[in-house]
């Protein structure tokens, strides 16, 4: 279990470096954790790397202490970005340290929970998402992404030849719709029950709290940093399922997920920071097993230059096609033929 407590470690740093080196020293933890991900992307073994007794439930107990943590980091860079004292340098280095670990970690987390069939464990991870101010992630992504993923249906499934800038309005316009669409079929016409409203409502509530008791700056500060951690989330999105396709059959019907239809990263270290994410086609195909228990995918498709290194072109369009698009075509082309 040990080694998945990497995401404590740059938690913990953020207030640590802030308090004792001043007000941009927590840039400093997310420099860390970026050259510590390309660090294991050059070096680190790929593979498996077993776990002895992976259905153990010390395992749960890492997103369960995760996420208080990380709201209480939220808490307290609201209140220290609020102070007339701190400088616009210390507004911006919290807002991105705090926005980034939320958007890395705090997600992972939050995913965990949401997938648990605990309601305890959802609600928990709907707490994570509340202080990102992106709640309905856990509707659309349950109920649509994990079903309709690599096709059309998805708003989180980024289409071949779709720059990143274009694929985040429309994933997050398309998202809110899609949850809300669910829940009215879930409800019907009894609106006042519809789980996107109470989000709306949750929402709100809380932005009127942090107005009320710190002013515009703080409810500046929670937007920005939500907005990081939105874009962050986004971007895991667009590089997890870019270009891959599922058949829609004739009937309606979806090809079943296969290896082929999610990008992964098989690097041991990596996915120990990052709650095994990097084997996303089993988590896809068994999305009830904890993240302990996800298994290694030889088969399928390798991001070519890990997360970090992969984030980072899909932030530059030209380059992330010029990459990622020949590879896509390639799988296609394979698949097309095996099918055959």
């Amino acid at each position: 279990m040990i080694r998945f407590c990497g995401p404590f470690l740059f938690l913990a740093a953020i207030p640590l470096l802030y308090v004792e080196l001043g007000p941009a020293a927590p840039l400093i933890a997310i420099a860390a954790l970026a050259a510590a991900l390309i660090v294991a992307e050059l070096l680190a073994p790929r593979g498996e790397w077993a776990a002895p007794n992976p259905q153990s439930r010390v395992f749960r107990f890492l997103p369960y202490l995760y996420i208080p943590l990380q709201l209480a980091l939220i808490a307290w860079s609201t209140a220290v970005a609020t102070r007339p004292t701190t400088p616009l340098l210390g507004f911006v280095s919290l807002t991105l340290s705090v926005g980034l670990t939320t958007g890395i970690f705090g997600v992972l987390a939050a995913h965990e929970m949401v997938h648990s069939p605990r309601s305890s464990d959802q609600a928990l991870g709907a707490a994570m998402l509340t202080g990102m101010s992106y709640r309905h992630f856990r509707v659309a992504h349950i109920h649509g992404h994990h079903r309709y993923a690599g096709t059309a249906r998805d708003p989180g499934t980024a289409r071949l030849g779709e720059p990143f800038y274009a694929f985040l309005v429309r994933t997050f316009v398309a998202q809110i719709g899609d949850a809300y669409a669910f829940e009215k079929r879930r409800t019907g016409e009894r609106w006042w029950a519809n789980g996107i409203v109470h989000d709306v409502g949750l929402t709100t509530l809380l932005a009127v709290v942090l107005f009320a008791f710190g002013g515009a700056r703080a409810l500046a500060f929670f937007a920005a940093q939500s907005a990081v951690a939105i874009i962050v989330l986004e971007l895991f999105n667009y590089i997890a399922h870019y270009g891959l396709a599922r058949d829609i059959r004739a009937d309606g019907g979806l090809e079943p997920f296969a290896d082929h239809h999610s990008w992964n990263s098989s690097n041991v270290v990596s996915n120990a920071l990052l709650f095994n994410m990097g084997r996303h086609s089993d988590h896809h195909r068994r999305a009830s097993s904890p993240y302990q228990d996800l298994r290694y995918a030889p088969a399928a498709p390798e991001l070519p230059a890990g997360y970090v290194g992969s984030i980072l072109m899909a932030l530059a369009p030209p380059l992330w096609r010029a990459i990622m698009d020949p590879k896509v075509r390639a799988i296609r082309a394979a698949t097309t033929k095996a099918a055959a």
